[in-house]
């Protein structure tokens, strides 16, 4: 718990660099977009269901404008599915003539999904997006674990990032895929990322002998999207 409280001030602090782009830009004279959300966990099964907590989305920004929006929470989940504890979700942005910028960063700590079949101290999503004269770009590098256990096989020790797209099998309950991106955009006047650092698919099988795999819930933890558009 203590380290996870302080990787997460010590991502919070570095929010203050995208925010503090509006002190360089100018006039805005043409269009740009940011949005941003984050949120720590998400529960879809067709036996319990919990929505995004805590959200943080992002508020409409004008102008030269930059603006933050924060949510926590003590705990959160849903018995015999998901547990959790000091959950933060944290999403800023600004806009310029020709550069924008958005983060957002999520974080979790003590995570139990499905009775301890994935477990870990502490999970953090960030992502980053930017948009300048050369282009527009997104990345997650501060995505991280720490002390991923899945199936009882330790995936990390310590603080430790994980590949992207990730995927896991979990006999008889679905898959997992860890640090999940989505990319948006086209790189050039337009860029997004989610990123699910948890994804659990539960699956059943339909359609007979043999069966077909078929997506039946889903459970998320900690997850940060952030884009940005000219």
């Amino acid at each position: 718990m203590k380290a996870i409280k302080t990787l997460w001030v010590n991502r919070l602090a570095a929010l203050g660099l995208v925010v503090g782009l509006t002190a360089g830009f100018s006039a805005t004279s043409v269009a740009q977009s940011v949005a941003g959300q984050a949120y720590g966990t998400y529960v879809n099964t067709p036996v319990a269901a919990s929505g995004q907590s805590p959200l943080a989305v992002l508020p409409a920004i004008s102008g030269t404008d930059g603006d933050i929006a924060y949510a926590e929470a003590d705990a959160a989940g849903v018995p015999g599915t998901l547990s959790s504890d000091f959950l933060n979700s944290t999403t800023t942005g600004a806009l310029g003539a020709t550069e924008a910028g958005a983060q957002s960063t999520a974080t979790v700590a003590d995570v139990n999904i499905l009775n301890g079949l994935i477990t870990a101290s502490g999970v953090i999503a960030q992502v980053v997006s930017s948009q300048t004269a050369n282009g527009a770009v997104s990345n997650a590098n501060g995505s991280r674990f720490e002390n991923l256990v899945v199936a009882s096989v330790p995936v990390t020790s310590g603080d430790a990032a994980v590949a992207p797209n990730t995927n896991i099998i979990l006999p008889g309950v679905g898959y997992v895929v860890l640090n999940e991106q989505i990319p948006s955009g086209d790189g050039l006047t337009s860029s997004g990322l989610t990123v699910n650092m948890i994804h659990v698919y539960l699956q059943s099988l339909t359609g007979g002998v043999p069966g077909v795999p078929t997506t039946t819930g889903e459970i998320i933890v900690g997850s940060a999207t952030s884009n940005v558009a000219m």
